[in-house]
């Protein structure tokens, strides 16, 4: 009797493509923060039990990419379904260095906000990201997110990017204080221009109406002599 040969992948495609589905739709079930925290651990595992420092040493030449994904014969753990969450949190990872960063408002009265990128440890426990980005700030309710130009120096260039800052309310009213501050004072100067027209216009309303119009003197003295039909009626039964 002839035995069956078995797949090199090891099982149907299409059982590995339905695995696949429930494992991607587990991982979407779970917390923004839940889903952070398992891409990093996954990152942490790849790595060999901890983080690269710094983002450069997550890039790859075409040649590492090549000899990390070449298989001659792939086996069934190269097409496991968690797979494609080990690329994503790799990417994850990547990208988390240049989206959020940190910023120090102790003089945004004076207009002045210092940005910085975030250290290894601020982005493993979700600092700025899940936790207000203002410096000393451990507030994680009701964060907002503001995109801002930040310039700084990378091996002896200066460089600019839109990146993302998270703050909580208290945090965001003074990310915004010198805008807001100069829409009220911009604000009050035209209110102060409008006022003496809009007292100028109230005198002559004031007057207008306390002013007897001529024409209509005689009629208003005729209407006021005639007697009311209360007046009137009261004479007849008298």
């Amino acid at each position: 009797m002839q035995s069956r040969k078995h797949s090199t992948y090891g099982r149907p495609v299409q059982q590995q493509q339905q695995s696949q589905q429930r494992h991607k739709q587990l991982f979407l079930g779970l917390t923004s923060f839940e889903r952070h925290k398992r891409l990093l651990n996954e990152c942490i595992t790849l790595y060999g039990g901890s983080l690269p420092t710094v983002p450069s040493q997550l890039e790859k030449t075409d040649h590492d990419i090549l000899h990390e994904q070449h298989r001659f014969i792939r086996s069934e753990e190269d097409d496991q379904p968690r797979s494609w969450e080990v690329a994503l949190a790799k990417k994850y990872y990547g990208k988390l260095f240049r989206e959020y960063c940190i910023a120090d408002l102790s003089r945004h009265q004076e207009g002045k906000i210092g940005l910085r990128w975030r250290i290894q440890a601020e982005l493993v426990s979700g600092k700025g990201q899940f936790v207000c980005g203002a410096k000393g700030c451990e507030e994680s309710r009701g964060l907002s997110s503001f995109e801002v130009n930040f310039a700084y120096r990378e091996a002896g260039e200066s460089k600019q990017a839109l990146v993302k800052l998270r703050v909580c309310p208290k945090h965001a009213e003074q990310l915004n204080y010198k805008k807001r501050h100069k829409l009220l004072k911009s604000a009050k100067k035209r209110k102060r221009n409008k006022s003496p027209s809009i007292a100028r216009a109230r005198r002559q309303a004031v007057s207008r109406s306390t002013t007897p119009d001529p024409d209509h003197a005689e009629e208003a003295a005729q209407h006021a002599a005639e007697p009311s039909d209360q007046e009137i009626i009261s004479q007849l039964l008298s």
